[in-house]
């Protein structure tokens, strides 16, 4: 395949096919029909090439679903990012079958990258005092790798990648660094641009262009933080030392890099920006091409685009964004920022909402999940005099859900989780008392949390959202605020299955529509004349 050499295409110059596409679409679908011809099955791979994007359509979708439920905490906000998912006319355009194009498979392998990543930050009880996890390791290699077979996909690998880097230093900035996150994505990218250099279409661009400099430059930070926290481990250094000892290795090491960069820009080893990455944030600059520019899915992002592509999910993207706010753990924060950079490029062109399917249908499930949960469930049973028991979310943690979830560090609610709760919607009403050794590891999680509040410079926006989410709480879980919930929640169920059976029926439109594409059509002038509309010649 790598060394086919079409002398048809571009005639009559030729194209060496294997090496300037991407050819992850194409060795997937002749893997799987060699794989179902061993099975037994006589599918040809012209039908196998048809239902790829189906195929993969079903499983973003319900990998779209791992990762919601994984960034908000609670089940019931991925399944309904799945069911979400699954119709979306953002999501459906590309996956509809028949629609073999590279961003069907893509799709699928960033949404893979992206619940790899947020699985390896996820917290541990064992893990104490920032320390790495079998998760940051293990699924740190599943994510390069989910990582490399996006890269032999599709072009907008570096999307992900940027997304990732951006990411961890978020992180890192807003006083979340901790060992775990120097192991998953230094697997991550140590694994994913060894694989990347092997595609043939990419080569050493991670090493060489501008585009990717960012998630080096990460890399290479990160490698700094950890050499100083496992200093700030062995010798009990103070958050006053820890910043100290960042500085004395920040700055000798900034100025290497210059003095690197300055040598080596002359040689002309850096590539320049690519138009189209050009003309995402400066206005007047597109490729050149005016043919391309003039195509319709180049063009800037509208409201009216939005509304088509995600119709009735729409108004709830603003609500799970809001929801999301109130839980800022380090895989919530990767979805808060996923979707407002998805935001930013799809407003710059309108084929890149694409990429706004995954995190609107997360906001989506996001806020009906919140519904579901706090204002239906939860009342429900305080109704009926039940009191909420303890919800395990993805990580084997236990919180009071269904409920307002206010917290923004996950290790003291683990030490304490057998321990009875009070004030966080109610859900403290435990028959058991907390044995000492309980006792024991929740007092140290608390330290260990002090710490790094007081090198974390948020931890004063944590703590007042912290207090005002309690003031509400207490509101909400009174005799009134429970009834209150209760019937909000059902009106807004009934709102939801109107709006639902309207959704299912435009999504089931667009569908169709993208399931017999035309390049000839007729059209009426305003007169009322009839001309045929021809694209194809």
């Amino acid at each position: 395949f790598f060394h086919w050499f079409d002398y048809m295409s571009w005639y009559p110059l030729g194209r060496p096919v294997g090496t300037t596409i991407y050819p992850g679409m194409q060795i997937t679908a002749v893997a799987i029909w060699r794989a179902l011809g061993k099975l037994g099955s006589a599918i040809s791979l012209n039908d196998v090439c048809c239902l790829v994007p189906a195929w993969f359509g079903v499983s973003a979708s319900i990998l779209v679903g791992l990762f919601a439920a994984e960034c908000s905490g609670r089940k019931s906000a991925g399944a309904f990012a799945a069911l979400i998912m699954a119709i979306l006319p953002a999501h459906i355009m590309r996956s509809v079958a028949g629609g073999f194009d590279n961003e069907s498979v893509a799709t699928t392998a960033l949404v893979a990258t992206f619940y790899c990543w947020v699985r390896a930050l996820r917290d541990r009880p064992t893990a104490r005092d920032g320390e790495a996890t079998a998760d940051s390791y293990a699924f740190g290699v599943m994510c390069g790798l989910a990582y490399v077979y996006m890269v032999s996909a599709w072009g907008g690998y570096v999307f992900v990648v940027n997304m990732i880097g951006a990411h961890a230093a978020a992180l890192a900035a807003g006083g979340r660094y901790s060992s775990k996150l120097h192991r998953a994505y230094s697997i991550f990218y140590v694994i994913g641009t060894a694989g990347a250099t092997r595609v043939p279409p990419v080569g050493l661009a991670p090493l060489r262009s501008l585009e990717q400099m960012l998630p080096l430059l990460v890399f290479l930070g990160v490698q700094l933080l950890e050499a100083v926290e496992v200093e700030r481990r062995k010798k009990r250094l103070t958050p006053a030392q820890v910043w100290k000892r960042r500085v004395q290795l920040a700055m000798p090491a900034a100025a290497l890099l210059v003095v690197a960069t300055a040598a080596i820009l002359p040689t002309g080893y850096f590539g320049p920006l690519s138009s189209r990455v050009r003309g995402l944030f400066l206005k007047h600059t597109r490729t050149g091409n005016p043919l391309v520019d003039s195509v319709a899915e180049h063009q800037p992002g509208s409201t009216m685009m939005y509304r088509q592509y995600l119709q009735n999910v729409y108004p709830l993207v603003p609500c799970g964004f809001a929801l999301s706010l109130l839980r800022l753990t380090d895989a919530n924060t990767f979805l808060l920022l996923y979707g407002a950079i998805a935001y930013f490029f799809a407003s710059k062109m309108a084929r890149l909402v694409i990429l706004l399917g995954p995190p609107a249908s997360a906001f989506g499930g996001v806020a009906l999940g919140f519904g579901f949960d706090f204002l239906i469930v939860n009342a429900l049973l305080r109704l009926l005099g039940y009191a909420a028991e303890e919800e395990e979310e993805p990580g084997g943690k236990k919180s009071p859900a269904p409920a307002l979830d206010v917290a923004a560090r996950e290790e003291p609610k683990e030490a304490l989780k057998d321990a009875p709760q009070g004030g966080n919607g109610g859900a403290g009403l435990l028959k058991s008392k907390p044995k000492p050794s309980q006792l024991a590891a929740a007092a140290k999680a608390r330290r260990a949390e002090s710490r790094r509040a007081e090198t974390n410079p948020l931890g004063g926006f944590a703590a007042a959202r912290e207090e005002a989410a309690a003031a509400v709480m207490a509101v909400a879980d009174s005799p009134g605020g429970v009834k209150t919930r209760l019937w909000v929640g059902l009106a807004l169920a009934l709102a939801t299955v109107y709006a639902y059976y309207d959704f299912h029926a435009y999504c089931h439109r667009m569908a169709e529509g993208s399931s017999r594409p035309q390049i000839m059509f007729k059209a009426t002038y305003s007169n009322g004349q009839t001309v045929m509309v021809d694209d194809y010649r």
